[in-house]
């Protein structure tokens, strides 16, 4: 799915082999089809023949194709607790477009993205601040 992390999957995918006894690497490709869904699916039958021919292949080219998607889904997702300070925030944010190679975007655009993610409550203490100019 769009908001599971890749390597989280992998390393669930890696506890459920050694739980069942699968340790080789040629088992866990053979069980690694039948753990995807949906996209990732397709995504995994259009791969070209020899494409893959090692377990470490098979989790560079799943890491390649999933890793980026979901770290900017994250920082789409991203919201600010009651317990966090607007500064770890604005860290955690920032943090986020750099892991997603979002840098680049145009800086009234982050900052759109980042205000989505404020309390309501610190929204209106900053506006306050800003007059009227956040």
């Amino acid at each position: 799915m769009r908001s599971d992390d890749p390597k989280a999957f992998l390393f669930e995918f890696e506890i459920l082999c050694r739980s069942y006894g699968y340790i080789l690497n040629t088992q866990k490709l053979r069980l690694f089809l039948v753990s995807l869904k949906d996209r990732a699916l397709k995504w995994f039958m259009s791969l070209g023949t020899n494409s893959i021919r090692s377990w470490n292949d098979m989790q560079n080219l799943f890491l390649e194709k999933y890793k980026d998607h979901y770290l900017k889904e994250e920082i789409f997702r991203m919201t600010q607790k009651e317990y966090v300070s607007l500064e770890d925030l604005i860290e955690r944010f920032m943090y986020n477009v750099k892991r997603a190679k979002l840098h680049h975007l145009a800086f009234e655009t982050l900052k759109s993205l980042l205000l989505r993610t404020i309390r309501d409550e610190w929204i209106d203490l900053l506006d306050l601040m800003s007059r009227g100019d956040v």
